[in-house]
């Protein structure tokens, strides 16, 4: 029997260009409308990088609720009484997974889009809008090599919610999906050889495939996001600090 894999748990938000940019968001609660903090440039522009980073790191935060899903310790001896069958776990899992971790570049790429104001519409900020809006090439190089990293499970995901795809999680799926029906919905069926279906091998056996590439996938994306903030936050600084040095909570006072 696949033996579970030891968790990768993600860190969100340790690196210092976060907590810059979460420390400077307090700057909201100065205004009563996002219409008299918008008359700020430097204000304007800390709040809104500050959300689409949010968004990020809560996208990325939402991969450790994957890793609750797949390192479960309340899993049953039976799953007649769970919510859903050995099967049907490991399937809502995968799709938790692939929907979740693909969508982190999107979420990378509107960041990247405002910390460069490239006024990009959501829809339309790709890699080839910010090319053609002037961010630099290390920038691009770098979302190339996280879709690059994510390789197949990219194509997965677009097979699994767009064409109806399904994968199979163990080494004879069909036995697997029909032994799950059988446990969670009646009381188990039989193999040939009048024994019942190894339904808890073919489980750990998918279980264990979802945790191996969870795992490489996390360890990759944490060391990605690393090198995007250093990248970012000295371009964050050279756009923001001049206008808070003119600003009205700047030295300067608003003076010129």
């Amino acid at each position: 029997m696949a033996r579970p894999l030891k968790r990768f748990i993600l860190p969100s938000d340790n690196h210092e260009f976060v907590g810059r940019i979460y420390d400077l968001s307090i700057v909201g609660l100065h205004f009563d409308t996002y219409d008299e903090l918008a008359k700020h440039p430097d204000c304007k522009y800390a709040f809104r990088v500050n959300h689409f980073l949010s968004t990020l790191t809560r996208r990325v935060e939402s991969l450790n609720m994957v890793g609750d899903m797949l390192w479960s310790e309340n899993f049953p001896d039976n799953f007649k009484n769970f919510p859903l069958s050995r099967y049907e776990w490991l399937t809502v899992s995968a799709d938790a997974f692939l929907m979740r971790f693909i969508s982190v570049v999107d979420c990378v790429m509107l960041l990247i889009n405002e910390v460069f104001e490239c006024e990009l519409d959501a829809r339309d900020c790709t890699a080839a809008r910010l090319k053609k809006a002037g961010v630099p090439k290390p920038f691009l190089d770098l979302l190339y090599e996280m879709i690059a990293d994510q390789g197949t499970l990219r194509q997965e995901r677009n097979g699994r919610f767009h064409h109806g795809a399904e994968r199979g999680f163990s080494s004879d799926d069909q036995m697997f999906k029909m032994g799950s029906l059988f446990e969670h919905r009646h009381n188990g069926i039989m193999g040939e050889n009048g024994q019942p279906l190894p339904v808890n091998r073919y489980f750990r056996e998918g279980l264990t495939e979802l945790q191996r590439e969870f795992n490489a996938m996390m360890r990759k994306l944490v060391r990605r996001l690393d090198e995007l903030y250093d990248m970012l936050a000295p371009v964050f600084e050279a756009t923001f600090s001049p206008r808070f040095r003119a600003g009205p909570f700047g030295p300067n006072g608003g003076r010129a």
